[in-house]
């Protein structure tokens, strides 16, 4: 793995996502809580844990 081309993209998305965030007035915390909160819901710990099954499936 090129670790320097890696760094190039991760700045590239970065870049993309903070203009997009900017241009819709969204804060980039919020939407992560959100996400993490819906996920929570979707994948409790004591089901999902060591399982790869998808949320429907649990």
């Amino acid at each position: 793995m090129d670790l320097q081309h890696v760094k190039e993209e991760l700045a590239d998305v970065l870049v993309y996502t903070q203009n997009l965030l900017d241009k819709l007035d969204l804060d980039a915390d919020e939407i992560i809580n959100m996400k993490m909160n819906q996920n929570e819901k979707k994948y409790p710990i004591e089901k999902s844990k060591g399982n790869s099954a998808k949320y429907d499936r649990l």
